[in-house]
């Protein structure tokens, strides 16, 4: 079944929670005028994402929870942090949104680029270690895009301005936020579905450095603005997190703050009673008016 033209654009930021202390918090010194559209014209909810499990939460658990409706933690006892583990592969496995939709007959992207090196280890060493989304897009047949396909207007590095490639060795040019939201946009107009995720906001968090964190802040917030102004009328974009940390500078650990969830764009309303990151899951396929099967 093909749904109809309603498109999601999904963007995930690691690390990004609601804080309340002004003197560590960044947001606090750069505010963030996407924010302001959010709150205005859009959905803004602050999501738990403890997952009712002991511990500050984590980034495995907290990701694979997002894109499988399983709440992870749970389901293992714990919090894991970093990189995909065989437990939490088995609940990839048995569900998870890129899968679901595709079978459901929606055109789905990962619009994440990887570089090449990386992309061998992820393709030929069975003992490497990987990201959720990594994992989730091999498991469901979800193609990984490249260098090329960036530099043909097909792609986005997860640090959105491709500094990191550049640092890397890799002839790219340094992206402006609109350029590569121009790029993200580019790709959400060929699909139903489209990911992209950023990691920086975590790294930054963990490094305590304000200076890192309001330049990354303002890179943010420009590139949701270009995003938001030029979003086609059949499309939603939805943001969130999986934990807190860049919120709060004084520790270099996650938190235990709620996690923004903004919602702009058509159909928006869908996820106005979101509470909790084990939902994003399940409003994603409502917004596509998807019945899951039981089991």
């Amino acid at each position: 079944m093909v749904i109809d033209k309603m498109k999601l654009l999904f963007i995930f930021l690691d690390g990004v929670g609601k804080g309340e202390n002004k003197a560590h918090n960044p947001f606090f010194y750069y505010h963030p005028k996407s924010y302001d559209i959010f709150l205005e014209k859009g959905i803004m909810r602050f999501l738990d994402a403890t997952l009712k499990v002991p511990g500050l939460p984590q980034s495995a658990t907290g990701q694979v929870t997002i894109y499988s409706g399983i709440n992870a933690a749970k389901e293992v006892g714990f919090h894991i942090n970093g990189q995909i583990t065989p437990s939490l592969k088995r609940i990839i496995d048995k569900k998870n949104i890129f899968k679901t939709l595709k079978q459901n007959g929606l055109k789905v992207d990962f619009a994440n680029v990887y570089r090449d090196e990386y992309l061998q280890k992820l393709l030929n060493d069975r003992n490497f270690k990987m990201s959720v989304t990594s994992y989730m897009a091999l498991n469901s047949d979800v193609a990984l895009k490249t260098v090329e396909d960036l530099l043909k207007g097909e792609g986005v590095y997860c640090d959105i301005t491709n500094e990191i490639l550049i640092e890397s060795g890799y002839n790219v040019p340094l992206f402006s936020p609109q350029k590569a939201a121009e790029n993200l946009l580019n790709i959400s107009e060929k699909s139903h579905f489209v990911l992209f995720e950023h990691f920086k906001t975590d790294l930054v968090g963990h490094s305590c450095d304000m200076e890192k964190a309001i330049k990354l802040v303002k890179v943010l917030d420009e590139f949701f603005i270009c995003i938001i102004e030029n979003l086609p009328p059949d499309t939603c974009i939805i943001i969130t997190s999986d934990h807190g940390n860049l919120e709060d500078l004084s520790v270099k650990t996650h938190t235990y703050n709620l996690v923004p969830f903004l919602a702009y764009g058509k159909g928006q309303e869908v996820f106005k009673d979101i509470s909790s990151i084990e939902q994003v899951y399940e409003y994603i396929l409502k917004y596509f008016k998807i019945a899951e099967k039981e089991g």
